[in-house]
């Protein structure tokens, strides 16, 4: 990787590219891609849009593959961990929401959008979510928050959605509009994509 897409750790911000792995496997995950690190130096891309990857062939051309919702690189130089598509109740169509804890990966996967745990040997636990339209995710311990955004008025309107985890099920348990820095609530701009 050149120096300008090297993690150091943290979130990198939705770009209209992400590129990650090593010249041999490589990522390309197109508008809407997000990609953090975890502590272990490995680096988690999600998306809503295309995606696709580079792989070595033995006998050292390359092939070129899609990838679905999720994917988890490490620096080993092989072949990237992906969300499994056979996942029970799981469509990975997309993944619009990711919170990369220090061992613990969650995931809100479009249409239904679950709250899925994965951990160092993959997906961990299911849950079901009531809230079924976010596109950011915080987690603390069985306290979550879900960014959602939705329009009004030719706007947006993007709201923290709080919920908590117990009992194998997801409660909403409040609802905040968030406001911009001069008092304005969001759903009062209208803020068009620069992809739309």
């Amino acid at each position: 990787m050149d120096d300008r897409r090297q993690p150091v750790g943290g979130t990198v911000p939705p770009a209209d590219v992400v590129e990650v792995g090593d010249p041999g496997w490589r990522s390309s995950a197109g508008p809407g891609s997000r990609a953090e690190t975890d502590a272990q130096g490995n680096v988690w891309t999600s998306y809503f849009d295309e995606s696709s990857y580079w792989f070595p062939n033995p006998d050292g051309t390359r092939s070129y593959g899609f990838m679905i919702g999720l994917a988890r690189w490490n620096n080993d130089g092989g072949p990237p961990w992906m969300a499994p598509s056979h996942t029970p109740g799981v469509v990975w169509c997309d993944c619009h929401a990711l919170n990369v804890g220090r061992d613990v990966v969650h995931a809100c996967p479009y249409t239904d959008f679950p709250l899925i745990e994965i951990d160092a040997d993959g997906v961990r636990s299911i849950t079901p979510n009531p809230v079924t339209r976010c596109s950011g995710l915080a987690v603390s311990g069985a306290e979550l928050a879900f960014l959602d955004q939705h329009r009004v008025n030719g706007g947006f309107r993007w709201e923290i959605r709080r919920a908590r985890r117990q009992g194998g099920a997801v409660t909403e348990t409040e609802r905040e509009h968030l406001l911009l820095p001069d008092g304005v609530t969001s759903g009062e701009v209208v803020y068009e994509p620069a992809f739309a």
